[in-house]
């Protein structure tokens, strides 16, 4: 579990899974006392399950801390079997729901208890394209279970199934003890992902619920 930990960290995905229950998409129109409208995307890992019973109020349903983290603009990915969302940093902010007399949800996702959003830096962001992008996966169960490595390209002219085989070779090599490896092993990862990104590659370590 702690080389798992590990890896998330690297990779910047952000969701949190709950123990067990649902994953939510909401997207919301905020206005505060003032009469300031704002809007934007949050993440919610739950216990308690959404209903249409909430009339689109989100105070009527929500129970967790005040703060939460808004995404005032996500990309989302269709990958066929996997939906990714990515953003960055500029389109991240902290509001306090106190602030907001009314929060309306405008549209909500239910994506199960699975990484779905990704914080790139901006220049792997601006890989992102309209088109569905070519990609391929890397699995190591003694690595990480039920989490992947995922290989992203909107470059039709770059072929993925070389950087495949060299990071599961190289993963195999440390089958032996990951654990006494893990520092070497995160400092490929680092490198790799630059090299990749020159290439015009994204790579984001993605998890499933265990």
């Amino acid at each position: 579990m702690k080389r798992i930990l590990i890896v998330l960290f690297l990779f910047f995905s952000i969701s949190s899974f709950a123990d067990a229950g649902y994953a939510y998409r909401f997207h919301l129109n905020l206005q505060s006392e003032n009469g300031e409208m704002i809007n934007g995307y949050i993440y919610l890992y739950t216990e308690k399950k959404f209903i249409n019973e909430y009339n689109g109020n989100f105070k009527e349903y929500y129970e967790g801390k005040d703060e939460i983290i808004l995404y005032s603009n996500v990309i989302t990915i269709n990958l066929g079997a996997l939906i990714l969302d990515f953003t960055n940093e500029d389109n991240k902010t902290k509001i306090k729901l106190s602030d907001f007399w009314r929060i309306e949800i405008n549209e909500f996702v239910d994506f199960g208890n699975t990484d779905r959003l990704f914080e790139l830096s901006k220049d792997e962001l601006n890989l992102i394209k309209g088109n569905k992008p070519k990609s391929t996966s890397i699995y190591n169960e003694k690595y990480a279970e039920n989490c992947s490595i995922i290989l992203l390209t909107w470059n039709e002219n770059v072929e993925l199934l070389e950087d495949k085989n060299e990071i599961s070779k190289k993963m195999k090599s440390f089958e032996e003890d990951f654990t006494k490896y893990n520092d070497e092993l995160n400092h490929y990862f680092r490198n790799k992902k630059k090299v990749l990104l020159n290439k015009g590659v994204l790579l984001i370590f993605h998890c499933d619920e265990l």
